[in-house]
């Protein structure tokens, strides 16, 4: 890596009951499970070692929760901030992906919503998502130049700001949702993309 290189780590939360039921939470703020704390426990870890300037993280507290952790092994600062909030699932809150598949096929592929289903359920488009994170990527790359920064965030918005970051269709975003506590590594020079690779795989699921 070059000195001059900056590093964005996009990980997604510890797990909630909600995730292990398959039930969309979008901004209902459902906290982790004991799965959950214990996955962001090793997901901290795993930073143990590297040079981690900060940590960015949504306010809802299944991320910031997860956050704060990160933030204490390193020592290093955390900012909360609202646009890595994630999307709005309007009148799909609550409902677990099983339900929708049957009731709006099309709406569910490869046990992903797909990009009409956010028009579908009157909550945030898709488009408004893309928006924000692609204005709090700018920001991270502006902020951090030179720096590595954990990004803890939500499935949806995680994997459109991936797609952000590689100027794809935010509707792709699908392909590209992250494990709980798992995520990617993106590499950028001048503020340009050159690397996207995992990072981290999801930790063994604990016992209940």
């Amino acid at each position: 890596m070059h000195s001059s290189d900056t590093l964005l780590y996009l990980v997604r939360h510890g797990e909630t009951d909600w995730n292990r039921e398959r039930r969309l939470q979008g901004t209902l703020d459902v906290p982790l499970n004991d799965t959950g704390i214990a996955q962001a426990r090793q997901l901290a870890s795993h930073f143990t070692a590297l040079p981690i300037a900060g940590v960015a993280s949504s306010p809802l507290v299944r991320s910031s929760a997860t956050a704060v952790l990160l933030a204490n092994v390193r020592v290093c600062p955390l900012r909360i901030d609202a646009r890595l909030r994630e999307v709005d699932h309007g009148s799909l809150s609550g409902v677990t992906m099983a339900d929708i598949a049957q009731r709006f096929p099309s709406l569910v592929e490869n046990d992903q919503l797909t990009s009409e289903a956010f028009d579908v359920s009157g909550g945030e488009c898709l488009l408004d998502v893309s928006r924000r994170v692609s204005d709090v990527l700018a920001d991270l790359l502006s902020w951090h130049e030179g720096q590595s920064v954990v990004v803890v965030g939500h499935g949806v918005t995680l994997a459109v700001m991936w797609c952000a970051a590689h100027a794809v269709d935010p509707a792709r975003f699908g392909a590209h949702v992250p494990p709980n506590a798992a995520g990617v590594v993106l590499r950028f020079s001048q503020r340009q993309l050159i690397e996207s690779r995992p990072v981290v795989s999801a930790p063994v699921e604990m016992p209940q």
